[in-house]
């Protein structure tokens, strides 16, 4: 544990631990090495519990949470990572783009809370979606928070899925993403400047167009609809536009829920 907050959370990080320094925190002549630790984590995954340490792991989290700073219990962020594989069991390839080809790779579902501190990881099945785990994850987090409160989750357009955000608002979630694919542009008048303080009293502002969107979920012409908050930012190439403005260019976030401000 003291090696996963040293920021060294695999088995292979030991190696770049000073193993006497870090024994004498733990009361130790030395601190374990990568091949006992490797033991031990296969022994731990030889009972079959995995499932259930790391729910107990994930509520443990959130329940520290609620009792310190509960607004950051009422908030997930959920990302995919791909990470290269370099062990002899034959694994599946993956696009790793760190290296922009595909390789022999694992895929891991992160879930965090509001201050980016880990709750709970598991291993992707190999082509699932992060839209596909999202929805598997959610009895999951449920079960991590320990009631019926609803949690904001946010992740990025790899889980786009306007059928998904029906679920998770049906669920008692609430969604915070952004939008994939070509979206149709909101009229300029419809933009305000809004300004925010950060907690460093740094002063932000933007321009920024609070909406509505009708998203389809059924080939049947069924829509849910969502909050759809646009921010006006500069365009990705310099110069103007054919009409000697400034080139700019929107980013459409969506979100279920209406009661924040812009």
């Amino acid at each position: 544990m003291l090696r996963t907050l040293a920021g060294e959370p695999r088995a292979e990080g030991a190696s770049r631990v000073d193993p006497f320094a870090l024994g004498r925190v733990l009361g130790l002549d030395r601190a374990p090495e990568v091949k006992t630790i490797r033991a031990k984590i296969t022994a731990l995954a030889a009972t079959g519990r995995a499932d259930e340490l790391l729910a107990a792991i994930a509520a443990r989290h959130v329940a520290r949470l609620d009792a310190t700073n509960p607004d950051l219990a009422a908030v997930f962020y959920v990302d995919g990572h791909v990470r290269a594989y370099q062990g002899t069991r034959k694994v599946a390839k993956t696009h790793i783009a760190r290296l922009r080809f595909p390789a022999p790779a694992t895929v891991e579902t992160w879930v965090s809370d509001a201050a980016g501190d880990p709750v709970l990881v598991v291993m992707a099945e190999p082509g699932a979606s992060l839209a596909m785990k999202l929805r598997r994850l959610l009895p999951d987090l449920r079960a991590a928070v320990g009631d019926q409160r609803r949690v904001l989750v946010g992740f990025d357009r790899g889980g786009w899925s306007p059928a998904l955000f029906e679920h998770m608002h049906a669920a008692g979630f609430d969604v915070l993403t952004w939008r994939k694919g070509a979206a149709d542009d909101i009229a300029a008048d419809l933009f305000a400047e809004v300004t925010h303080i950060d907690d460093q009293g740094r002063i932000h502002t933007w321009r920024v167009g609070d909406t509505t969107v009708d998203l389809p979920t059924t080939d049947a012409g069924d829509t849910f609809t969502m909050r759809q908050v646009s921010l006006q930012v500069p365009g990705t190439k310099a110069g103007r536009d054919k009409h000697g403005q400034d080139s700019t260019r929107q980013i459409h976030i969506l979100t279920t829920r209406t009661d924040l401000t812009s």
